[in-house]
């Protein structure tokens, strides 16, 4: 297998995507509430895949987010997503924003890493 660098993938990684961390309150109607979003270039690709949740639980994944990143995001609610209209395919606000279910990392060349987010299928109400 020929070494690559995480680099080399930044052509295929045209899409952004903005991540919030959770600022540890809440506001009153008992919603977590986040801090400044970051952008990162991604490649949002739907990919159906079954992963382990926070709780261990296996959960079907509608998304992977492959990040030109190794930040250390965590699963929801730690943090946020927020995908564009044009990948979500929708402007509502599930479609938005779902769930983080997984993170995992993609291994490349000298110890370089990408961040992979898993999400779950937006549901309206939610």
């Amino acid at each position: 297998m020929p070494l690559m660098s995480v680099r080399q993938f930044a052509p295929l990684m045209r899409q952004t995507v903005q991540l919030s961390a959770s600022t540890g309150t809440y506001d009153f109607d008992g919603q977590v509430t986040y801090g400044a979003n970051v952008a990162y270039q991604c490649a949002v690709v739907g990919e159906i895949k079954t992963v382990l949740n926070g709780q261990g639980q296996e959960v079907p994944s509608a998304q992977a987010v492959y990040l030109m990143s190794n930040a250390p995001i965590r699963p929801d609610p730690d943090y946020k997503i927020t995908l564009s209209t044009g990948d979500a395919g929708s402007t509502e606000t599930y479609a938005l924003n779902p769930p983080i279910l997984a993170v995992s990392r993609y291994p490349f060349t000298r110890g370089q890493f990408a961040t992979v987010l898993f999400l779950g299928a937006g549901r309206a109400g939610s």
